[in-house]
């Protein structure tokens, strides 16, 4: 799964960067990701242990390079992904795109912008959907 390097995997993502991101997603702001909560949770869910926290910290610090598939299957089921996250690279660029969003709703500002666009009828959605589209060909002059 790995290449000679030992740390990049297929499509150029390593395995280390796609755990970074998942870890991120569940370890609050500046606080130090817990391994043993993970492994516990993942240990518990199946009913024997699969993983050890040391494992999975070695998997995220890069100095594991080559899991087994069962440790992936856990791992996906654990952060909620498809298994293919850490195997495919369009699936994890699919997956990440999602995670971006379910960050920015962690932010207060988008999280209450999120809310009160909800109560808005279609017609009104719709218009901001094209102002939101006016915005970014302006920020962003080089796309499309």
């Amino acid at each position: 799964m790995t290449d000679a390097d030992g740390g990049r995997w297929a499509g150029g993502a390593s395995l280390p960067d796609k755990l970074d991101r998942l870890v991120a997603m569940v370890t609050p702001d500046g606080e130090t990701p817990h391994y043993k909560e993970i492994a516990r949770s993942i240990n518990e869910a199946a009913g024997e242990r699969v993983i050890s926290s040391s494992y999975i910290w070695k998997l995220h610090k890069g100095e594991a390079t080559n899991p087994r598939l069962r440790h992936l299957e856990v791992l996906a089921q654990y952060f909620d992904v498809p298994t293919e996250y850490f195997l495919n690279d369009d699936v994890a660029d699919r997956v990440d795109e999602q995670l971006k969003l379910l960050s920015l709703l962690k932010t207060g500002a988008v999280r209450n912008l999120a809310l009160r666009v909800g109560e808005l009828s279609p017609e009104s959605l719709r218009t901001i959907n094209g102002m939101i589209d006016r915005l970014h060909a302006l920020e962003r002059p080089d796309r499309d």
